[in-house]
């Protein structure tokens, strides 16, 4: 018959870093536990350096609010919020992710609350992985990529659903009905918001005035950012930057664009 004592606590620490240990071998499985602060507390090697960081140990007691800019934390903040609060899982979360080369990947994160004998959760094991043909996911999505892509690289400019329907060999029709329903958005709505997070990233790390950035992403005026921001913020700009104002560039290495 099986015991029913507990593991001693000495072999659950051991077991748990051996488990990361083993995933610091996989480069495309990345590893992070956070307590119910929401602090990483481990990661595996893959992890930190997504992050833009040499070793998993300059990630502990760190939160997202201080690795992202806050308009990136509010998504994180509410998924993890999400899972400590109802103790279920939340599965195949897609991310479109900013290397910190620059480059962009699909990303798939998974969320697991932490609950001892099922009880209150006490923190969150997260899994996440670049996104392969092999994916079932990734099929799907793949065939937006090159869109999502397109309006990544030139938000800036005017982008019509024939342009990008274009880019994936696609009805207009048709790729607006796709694109909606993998990313709950509309190709304007989803353009807009990638237009505001570049405002957020502008308004936080440089004292550009609002005239220039409103012409850098994509606005017709000043007037024009300032309405959509406040609309979508519920902030005006001027109160953004005050409140987020001189991020570093450190801390601004991922970004991901999400509807």
């Amino acid at each position: 018959m099986a015991s029913d004592e507990s593991a001693p606590p000495e072999l659950t620490a051991q077991l748990g870093d051996a488990l990361l240990q083993a995933f610091d071998r996989i480069d495309d499985v990345r590893v992070f536990v956070k307590d119910a602060e929401r602090r990483f507390v481990a990661c595996s090697e893959p992890f930190a350096r997504l992050l833009g960081y040499r070793h998993p140990w300059q990630l502990f007691g760190l939160r997202d609010e201080d690795l992202s800019p806050e308009y990136l934390v509010e998504h994180y903040r509410g998924h993890d919020e999400q899972v400590l609060s109802t103790g279920e899982a939340l599965i195949d979360l897609v991310e479109l992710v900013r290397n910190p080369n620059g480059s962009y990947d699909w990303y798939l994160t998974t969320k697991t609350p932490i609950r001892p004998q099922g009880g209150t959760p006490i923190g969150i094991v997260g899994v996440t992985r670049a996104l392969t043909k092999r994916d079932a996911v990734s099929r799907r999505l793949l065939t937006l990529t090159p869109a999502v892509e397109l309006i990544s690289r030139e938000y800036t400019r005017a982008l019509s659903v024939e342009e990008l329907a274009a880019s994936v060999s696609l009805s207009p029709s048709h790729f607006s009905r796709t694109f909606k329903a993998h990313f709950g958005a509309t190709p304007h709505q989803y353009l807009r918001r990638v237009r505001l997070m570049a405002v957020c990233d502008l308004l936080a790390a440089s004292d550009l005035p609002l005239s220039v950035i409103a012409d850098r992403t994509g606005f017709y005026d000043q007037s024009h950012l300032s309405n959509e921001f406040k609309k979508e913020r519920g902030v005006t700009p001027a109160e953004y930057r005050a409140t987020h104002g001189n991020t570093a560039p450190a801390q601004r290495s991922r970004i991901a664009f999400l509807p």
